[in-house]
């Protein structure tokens, strides 16, 4: 069959902390799998196609990527499927818009989708559209390809498990759940080939530090067997933890370097390191091979098993650039958000990596429903000695219930969240804001925790600058050069881009006519 399969646009306040858009592995993931269906197969990556153009959506939230008419305008108008990955909530308001749409300008196409947030409220999704026919939920390499053959041959969606379908009665139905992919070796490689990777290249679209190089996405592992409550991975895909085996790993490193000539990967891995010997049975095979790469994990890991030999072999092998997500500094929080970790040894763990000169960053969630004043102390205490440990970067996220975590269906049942009401996706697009963001935090009020945010910001800083006074000099030398080394160089970097737009307006846009 003939299959379109699209990345949408983004919606973002321009003036915010919203990172550049990053190459979508699942998406490559899909691709690869109905590729070797012998399917016939386009991408369209909207961002990828126009990652500078800003469009006037509502109030002053803007469409960064293509409109729906020039997705449109791309598909080819003998395809027979079009599918779409619907990755992040904050982007709903304009995903259904375009789903819309492309049911009009391409009638005779099944819509099919998949993606994080259509696992977590695949219903909701076809209720608020017309012309979404399909949703499939969690992990979509298998369900993808018998979808298509259900379609090709109008099969029996009922009898696929792992997805949501409008029936005749325009309602949606649940089949039962698919179980977890377990021969993970088995799934096709992504299929880049397929992608504009010269623009990713050019306009540095990468989920890790833009280091001026070649650069994609890497999947090592599939799951976590974690149950963070702030998380829809328990939630969506249960807590069973896959890992394909270190020389597997490397064969495709291998394979797209020679192909691509990519020097630099980033792990996408929810959780990429728990086995000390995996990861070090990893990093000595890319040493034995002499690949001459460097690789990255800039989603967050666990500290527990890198101690100094794993920090040695890790930079030896070409990382870089590590990230640690301890979320809070305090563990009566880390108790309550079930965050098992334990931040002595984080510590230890992040002066292991910084002796190894590797740049790292550390992940900070602030709001917490449960979290009070002297929580957040704590966290500005462990901020500072993590400085003096030599981590480089530090990310504040403030809370944002994600759909399908367990502390999104305890706000919903409170009242607290309604995702028939628009405003809550709003809420979502102004998280990386200063100023306009909202929490659903019970012990402490709006503005103290906004001041608590830039403190965290201030108190990690000040005391790096302090401790490592070399460091700021090298900061402002990577602005101006544009050579990053850490993610809030690229943040920093991309915001002082993002002062200069053009916000693109339309008389009369399909946008206006649908919101």
């Amino acid at each position: 069959m003939k299959i379109c399969l699209i990345n949408p646009s983004r919606l973002m306040k321009p003036m915010s902390a919203t990172m550049k858009p990053s190459p979508s592995l699942g998406l490559a993931f899909i691709a690869g799998a109905l590729k070797r269906e012998g399917h016939l197969i386009q991408i369209i990556d909207s961002l990828a196609e126009a990652p500078d153009q800003y469009i006037a959506f509502k109030n002053d939230i803007v469409l960064n990527g293509l409109s729906e008419t020039e997705i449109a305008d791309l598909i080819e108008p003998d395809t027979e499927v079009i599918g779409l990955s619907l990755m992040f909530s904050g982007n709903w308001l304009h995903n259904r818009i375009l789903i819309d749409y492309l049911g009009r300008r391409f009638p005779a196409a099944r819509i099919l989708a998949g993606g994080e947030h259509l696992s977590a409220a695949p219903e909701m999704c076809i209720e608020q559209t017309r012309s979404l026919e399909i949703c499939i939920c969690g992990e979509g390499e298998e369900t993808v390809v018998e979808v298509v053959k259900a379609v090709e041959s109008r099969g029996d969606l009922s009898q696929i498990p792992g997805i949501v379908y409008r029936n005749e009665d325009d309602t949606p139905t649940r089949t039962p759940t698919k179980k977890r992919i377990r021969e993970v070796e088995d799934i096709a490689w992504p299929a880049w080939e397929l992608f504009p990777l010269e623009k990713y290249k050019q306009h540095g679209i990468i989920y890790g530090v833009d280091r001026n190089v070649y650069s994609l996405p890497l999947m090592a592992t599939r799951g976590c067997p974690y149950e963070c409550t702030f998380c829809s991975s328990p939630q969506m895909w249960g807590t069973r933890y896959f890992m394909r085996s270190p020389q597997d790993v490397v064969n495709e490193i291998v394979f797209f370097r020679n192909k691509f000539k990519v020097t630099n990967f980033d792990f996408y891995d929810l959780t990429a390191i728990i086995q000390k010997k995996w990861i070090i049975d990893f990093a000595k095979e890319v040493i034995d091979r002499e690949l001459n790469i460097t690789w990255q994990i800039p989603a967050g890991t666990r500290s527990e098993v890198i101690d100094q030999e794993v920090a040695y072999y890790l930079y030896r092998s070409g990382c870089r650039n590590i990230t640690y997500a301890p979320e809070s500094g305090s563990e009566e929080t880390l108790r309550l958000i079930k965050k098992k970790v334990s931040l002595s040894k984080m510590l230890d763990s992040i002066g292991f990596s910084s002796k190894e000169h590797m740049n790292i960053k550390i992940n900070m969630i602030i709001g917490f429903p449960s979290e009070k004043h002297r929580n957040i102390w704590k966290t500005m205490w462990f901020l500072v000695k993590a400085s003096w440990y030599g981590a480089n970067d530090m990310a504040p996220s403030i809370f944002s219930p994600y759909p399908g975590s367990e502390l999104f269906n305890t706000l919903s049942k409170e009242g607290k969240i309604d995702m028939n009401d628009d405003e809550f996706f709003y809420q979502i697009i102004y998280v990386d804001t200063f100023f306009k963001n909202s929490f659903y935090n019970n012990e402490i009020n709006t503005y103290t925790l906004r001041f608590y945010l830039i403190s965290y910001l201030a108190i990690f800083y000040i005391s790096n600058f302090i401790f490592h006074p070399t460091r700021i000099l090298k900061t402002m030398q990577n602005l101006l050069t544009r050579n990053y080394e850490s993610r809030a160089e690229m943040a920093l970097g991309e915001l002082i881009k993002r002062s200069k737009i053009k916000i693109k307006q339309t008389e009369k846009s399909t946008i206006e006519s649908l919101i």
